[in-house]
């Protein structure tokens, strides 16, 4: 431990003196940080290898060790680390009364068997992956180490994530509460895509300036292939937890109309299922058709009508204005695709309806908003192909992140299954020998010897030019 200790001071006095050096001279501080980081992470690999080899020795020369297991053989192993890739031998051990073998050093460090990550490099993993593709992830987790595409993969997919949040000790007491809810849509490896769910939940808003923040907000969503009802499950359970429902005059349920989203009606207590301007916008922007300069006047008129009689919620003057368009339209393709949209919005009376009838309340809906910035981001903005446990891990990830949810913490739930139980007889007592081990009087290290003649010189002129001022 002396060692290493002499070692440290010795690097500390070197990395100064040749700051002071650059500084001066050419290299300035920024290479001098530069150069200060790669000597702490080799600092840092060092300090790692030494402790681990110093822990295995005390480790094979406890009394209590020798009562209970017998040492067979000494291995090597690896293991990534934030300073890199440390590479270490330690002993496999064999317990005396019931023939377990193990590796008391992994288990004392609480390295899991075959595991090449450590937990905090795995969490930097996972949180860059999340950001950003897997080979830049697998880059930046350690230091000049590179993590394979497929392991990073791999780590994805062993996650099990819970957006369950603790209950809180008083249920708020509310008027409104509103979900949005909308879904991307996600390329597979093997083709098809793959249609992650959102739901945004939220009780209040803020209005600055232009901008809009919605209050004490909470994300849902992940893959709920044929069991949506889960996903509302869900929503109605934090709800219940959160909210004194039975005061709760209104929940709205905003979005584009889909199936999916209408399945909330049957959840939610109080529900009013609201359809997304945005999204009657762009159907009636498409029934209506592309303006040029010579019918710009004609297709305003006919926006505006379609607007009226929609604010009327006259929907038969509705049909009537829009077949007048589809008379017109001459090209059948385009024509049955206005007949489509034209069914959207009649299938969606009620949800139109409940958008004007309850102006007051409602501030808009920001779904596409949501799904670009949480889903798409990541998901869909390029032409990437994902497997299906993926797109529903990194978009659970994502929201995790997004309810100020640690990824630490997620990594973590995943290894509490590992027991490691033989270390636990012995510990406290290789405990307290390293403990005695690293008494030592740090006035023996005086670090005005350390270093080469030129910089004890340099160092020694230094002090005199201070004590001289």
């Amino acid at each position: 431990m002396e060692d290493i200790l002499y070692d440290f001071n010795e690097k500390v006095i070197t990395l100064l003196t040749n700051f002071l050096k650059n500084s001066i001279i050419d290299g300035g501080l920024s290479k001098f940080t530069e150069d200060l980081n790669d000597e702490l992470m080799q600092f840092g690999y060092n300090v790692t290898k030494f402790s681990m080899e110093y822990a295995e020795n005390i480790l094979f020369k406890l009394k209590e060790r020798k009562e209970q297991y017998e040492s067979l053989e000494k291995d090597d192993r690896k293991i990534i680390t934030i300073f890199g890739e440390v590479d270490f031998q330690r002993r496999y051990y064999i317990n005396k009364e019931t023939g377990k073998r193990t590796y008391l050093l992994d288990e004392y460090f609480k390295i899991p068997p075959k595991e090449r990550l450590l937990e905090n490099v795995e969490t930097r993993l996972v949180d860059e992956a999340i950001e950003t593709n897997y080979e830049k992830a697998g880059n930046n987790a350690a230091y000049k180490t590179i993590i394979s595409k497929q392991t990073t993969m791999n780590k994805i997919s062993e996650l099990k994530i819970n957006l369950e949040e603790e209950k809180p000790k008083q249920k708020k007491i509310v008027d409104n509460i509103y979900c949005i809810a909308d879904e991307d849509h996600v390329h597979l490896q093997k083709g098809g895509i793959e249609e992650p769910r959102l739901i945004v939940v939220y009780d209040s808003i803020i209005k600055n300036g232009k901008r809009t923040k919605l209050c004490n907000k909470k994300h849902f969503g992940g893959i709920y292939t044929k069991r949506i009802d889960d996903l509302w499950e869900e929503v109605l359970t934090y709800l219940e937890n959160t909210y004194d429902l039975e005061k709760v005059k209104n929940i709205f349920i905003l979005g584009d109309g889909a199936n999916w989203i209408k399945t909330g009606l049957e959840w939610l207590p109080n529900s009013i299922s609201v359809l997304d301007k945005f999204h009657l916008m762009k159907a009636v922007n498409g029934i209506v058709g592309k303006e040029s300069k010579e019918n710009k006047k004609e297709k305003a008129e006919y926006k505006k009508r379609i607007w009226q009689s929609m604010y009327k919620l006259e929907f038969e003057e509705t049909k009537e204005i829009i077949y007048e368009i589809l008379e017109e339209e001459m090209d059948e393709k385009i024509r049955n695709k206005k007949e489509k949209l034209l069914k959207y919005i009649l299938n969606n009376k009620n949800e139109i309806t409940n958008l004007y009838k309850y102006q007051k309340e409602l501030h808009g809906c920001s779904a596409e908003g949501h799904i670009s910035h949480l889903y798409s981001a990541r998901l869909s903005s390029r032409p990437l192909g994902w497997k299906t446990i993926n797109v529903n891990n990194v978009s659970k990830l994502r929201l995790a992140k997004a309810n100020n949810k640690s990824i630490e913490e997620i990594v973590a739930n995943k290894r509490k299954v590992i027991q490691f139980e033989e270390i636990e007889k012995i510990r406290h007592y290789a405990n307290r020998k390293i403990n005695e081990s690293l008494k030592i009087k740090t006035g023996s290290l005086p670090i005005i010897n350390f270093g080469t003649t030129e910089q004890r010189k340099f160092f020694k002129q230094l002090i005199e030019y201070k004590t001289a001022i």
